[in-house]
């Protein structure tokens, strides 16, 4: 197989998110290139040893936006204004279903 298209391969190769036949041939281009296993190590080497931090303005941004859900989210939840009357209606209905069904109810 061409290098070119060997090189293409080497990140799905990588992070195993390459198909059975494909995976075969860079192992086996691998094995037989040493231009290709240099750039396979460097691809690895850079991958394993990369720092992903956020910037401090994304990190000030994600700890407010904790800081607020975790704010918002501490007290008890006020009932809307249709909340009340619709549990107050369903427990009525509840209420009245097992009644008819005890046969309380005619």
């Amino acid at each position: 197989m061409d290098c070119k298209l060997i090189r293409l391969d080497l990140v799905p190769f990588h992070f195993g998110e390459i198909e059975d036949g494909a995976r075969r041939a860079v192992e086996d281009h691998l094995a037989a290139c040493p231009e290709c296993l240099r750039a396979y190590f460097a691809l690895k080497r850079s991958a394993e040893t990369i720092e992903l931090k956020p910037s401090p303005a994304a990190a000030s941004r994600l700890r407010d936006a904790v800081a607020r859900e975790v704010e918002r989210s501490s007290g008890p939840v006020p009932w809307s204004w249709w909340e009340r009357p619709l549990a107050v209606a369903v427990a009525c209905s509840a209420l009245f279903v097992a009644a008819a069904v005890a046969g309380v109810i005619g």
